[in-house]
């Protein structure tokens, strides 16, 4: 059984100004030992050997009162895992435990807190928008600032979900009128699916299935009907992207949102992220791994080269000065705020062309596709390659087969030639 003591470290680096250091709490558990901080500082000559506070400090009987309390607590987790589960988990395991227990009461985890603490420690800003929107969603159905996760039940996601769709929200018209309609079920299942994401964490953090230490035991997403959708078709015809390459539009921030539309479908698509990253080209081809697949988890990412066409060339000098596209990085801070450069810039070409769509950066990406496929007879498999997918029909075969990426730049060199093809036809 693991044993509790509490102690002080006497190193200068553990002795503050005030000559005080931290009182910790000494883990010693399968011949390791491991250490608990608490919020107690004391100087180190007040710390007697058995690991309680000197009778001659003015706080010796709330000091030991205190942490005779935390090491009950410590030693409460213990019991309550009992022997066997103890004996099978390292010191820093046991420790892990302890926190995880006293930090939260076993029978009460607060989703809400449990969420914004995701929230702030994920890396990715649009999932960690994802989250939060669906979070604070979820929070304005229950109109509360904590929810348990023994709340999170099949019924109350199912009112939820009721809720959702019987929400109203105001949209504006192309005519500039505002009118009122239910929530989209793309809307719901984003919302349903950021839900779910958190949730699985929450679980994967507080219960441990190897040790049979399950807090959360419940996983109510896999017996809801979550509002399926079907993806929106953003695809222009080769009439309509000739339109906007050769458009001399009314502002300049539309005319710099038709360029970056364009490099984007030159690009086979390129998603805007990866664009505003893009900082350099080699033996002219643009090389880059695909940000939405940069995670630590994901083994199947590989690195895209496209080859620089002429049409290409001219908008990548355009925009760079010494470094690739370094106009936008000097003109916008961040990606947020060049993406929504961008697209109202797109707004506005969509209103002067008459394109009657809502046209944003993902329709160059679409439009790509659409015609690769449709125009140029592309295979599905190389314009999902083009695109960046990571195809897990093929993933053997991907890991032995070297990648040719001339097949690709064929592929591009199709669906541009068709774009010339066609205003050479019309002219």
């Amino acid at each position: 059984m693991a044993t509790f003591k509490a102690i002080v470290f006497t190193g200068g680096k553990h002795i503050k100004q005030d000559g005080t250091a931290n009182i910790k709490i000494r883990i010693y558990h399968n011949s390791s030992s491991i250490y608990i901080a608490t919020e107690y500082f004391i100087k180190p000559d007040l710390m007697g050997d058995d690991g309680t506070i000197a009778s001659v400090s003015d706080q010796a009987e709330i000091l030991n009162y205190e942490l005779t309390k935390n090491i009950q607590s410590y030693r409460e987790v213990c019991i309550k895992l009992g022997s066997e589960r103890t004996k099978r988990m390292t010191c820093s395991e046991l420790k892990e435990e302890i926190l995880l227990s006293v930090n939260c009461d076993s029978q009460s985890i607060d989703f809400v807190k449990f969420a914004k603490e995701l929230i702030s420690k994920t890396v990715k800003v649009k999932t960690a928008e994802w989250y939060d929107n669906s979070l604070n969603s979820f929070m304005n159905f229950f109109k509360k600032q904590r929810i348990d996760t023994k709340d999170i039940t099949v019924k109350n996601l199912e009112l939820y979900i009721e809720h959702l769709m019987n929400t109203k929200i105001v949209v504006r018209k192309k005519n500039m009128t505002m009118i009122e309609r239910n929530m989209e079920p793309g809307t719901i299942n984003n919302y349903i699916r950021g839900l779910r994401a958190i949730y699985n964490k929450a679980k994967k953090q507080y219960n441990n299935e190897e040790l049979d230490i399950i807090r959360i035991p419940s996983n109510p997403f896999v017996k809801i009907s979550i509002p399926q959708y079907r993806r929106k078709r953003k695809n222009l015809s080769i009439e309509d992207i000739i339109r906007i390459r050769d458009g001399n539009f009314t502002t300049s921030r539309s005319n710099m949102a038709r360029d970056v539309f364009m490099m984007m479908f030159y690009l086979m698509g390129i998603n805007i992220n990866d664009l505003y990253l893009l900082n350099s080209e080699r033996a002219g081809r643009v090389e880059y791994e695909r940000s939405k697949t940069n995670t630590p988890d994901n083994i199947g990412r590989f690195t895209l080269s496209i080859k620089v066409e002429p049409e290409l060339r001219l908008l990548l000098d355009k925009y760079s000065n010494g470094v690739l596209l370094s106009a936008f990085k000097n003109k916008y801070c961040c990606l947020n705020n060049f993406l929504r450069a961008v697209n109202i810039g797109l707004k506005t070409i969509s209103e002067e062309l008459n394109l009657g769509v809502p046209l944003s950066t993902n329709w160059a990406r679409h439009s790509w596709a659409s015609i690769a496929r449709n125009k140029a007879g592309i295979n599905k498999a190389d314009i999902d390659f083009c695109l960046g997918h990571v195809n897990h029909e093929y993933k053997m075969a991907d890991i032995y087969i070297d990648i040719d990426y001339s097949i690709y730049d064929k592929a591009n060199r199709s669906v541009l030639d068709l774009l010339q093809k066609n205003q050479e036809k019309n002219s």
